[in-house]
């Protein structure tokens, strides 16, 4: 199956309250969040690779906090988009334009947010391409790997448009100029752009998916290609873990005031530092 084309639910959402308690740093040649565990001697490293909207949207830089606090981890969001991420308040736009039962007039002015979002989304797409992006992270990594992570195991999760590349680094092809892995586990939850059954078959390390059953990316048919997969490689490495009725975004921008989709961000949020406690500092 050939990657699919982004949906209307990768740039839609709830923007939620919480504040971040990180600060912002720079690191490797990119501005990053860094949250920090309550220890402050972290078990591991995690490094997220956000969705389109990036490293400062507060959904994600809480997610990041919620790790370090739940997992004993030092967690990282960088700045891996070069300043190309679609706004926060493209969210309330698309929010207008889901609404159902508007009417015509309502049909009608919806052509302007959705013309905004697709006038942002578009270039997104174009200078955050796998040919740029991708050397930008793994230069990243193998940094880390090299410094923050030299005595640390180190984790990737990706969501959405940054699911892919947590996907391509658990393939384990590209290593730092020593020879060593640049990721040790690795989670991502509603990718996109994924190619299967290719980059679920590439996949040698340690890996966890979060996805729903309404998901436009990886949709049911491709979960049970990923499941097929992911039983053949057995020993218990991966995982696919599937949320009934959850659409793509469900695990970063879920309304919170809907209890079903809080539920499940918070389970999705459970499921990822219930992997990397379990692989960051295993054998992998």
């Amino acid at each position: 199956m050939a990657a699919s084309m982004p949906c209307k639910d990768c740039v839609s959402g709830t923007l939620h309250g919480g504040t971040p308690t990180g600060k912002v740093i720079r690191l490797h040649g990119l501005p990053a969040y860094v949250a920090e565990p309550p220890s402050n001697n972290p078990k591991g490293i995690i490094v997220i690779i956000p969705d389109a909207f990036g490293w400062e949207l507060p959904n994600t830089r809480v997610l990041a906090d919620s790790y370090a606090k739940k997992g004993d981890f030092r967690v990282y969001v960088p700045e891996f988009w070069d300043g190309h991420s679609c706004s926060h308040d493209l969210l309330t736009s698309m929010d207008q334009v889901m609404a159902e039962n508007q009417g015509i007039l309502g049909n009608i002015m919806n052509i302007f947010p959705a013309a905004r979002a697709a006038s942002q989304f578009l270039p997104f797409m174009y200078y955050t391409r796998l040919s740029i992006t991708l050397p930008r992270i793994t230069t990243f990594f193998s940094a880390l790997r090299a410094h923050e992570a030299a005595t640390l195991p180190l984790g990737v999760a990706g969501f959405c448009w940054g699911g892919k590349f947590a996907t391509l680094l658990c393939h384990d092809t590209e290593k730092t100029p020593d020879g060593k892995s640049l990721v040790d586990a690795g989670f991502t939850a509603h990718p996109s752009q994924l190619t299967l059954p290719d980059d679920i078959e590439a996949v040698t390390k340690p890996f966890s998916i979060a996805n729903g059953t309404r998901d436009f990316q990886l949709t049911p048919p491709g979960m049970e290609v990923v499941k097929g997969i992911f039983e053949r490689k057995g020993e218990g490495r991966c995982e696919l873990v599937v949320y009934e009725g959850a659409k793509h975004g469900f695990a970063v921008r879920g309304n919170p005031e809907v209890e079903r989709e809080l539920r499940q961000g918070v389970e999705a949020e459970d499921q990822a530092v219930k992997w990397f406690t379990k692989w960051l500092g295993a054998p992998a």
